[in-house]
């Protein structure tokens, strides 16, 4: 669970970055609200597929090598 959380977090801070250096490049106004939306959007994605993609490629007793 506490891989999910961090995941999460991370992806919302890194998406307000971009999002805030983003949006004047493209001449459109900062929302807060909408990056951090797709900030959690992308964080729950990565959360779940990251260890799946790494289940198949490493063979080894963990829990995640279960997800094939």
């Amino acid at each position: 669970m506490g891989r999910y959380i961090v995941t999460i977090c991370w992806s919302v801070v890194y998406m307000l970055i971009v999002g805030f250096i983003a949006a004047p490049l493209t001449q459109n106004v900062f929302n807060l609200g909408e990056a951090a939306i797709i900030g959690v959007i992308f964080g729950v994605l990565f959360a779940a597929i990251i260890p799946t993609i790494t289940a198949h490629s490493v063979k080894d007793k963990s829990e995640y090598t279960k997800l094939k």
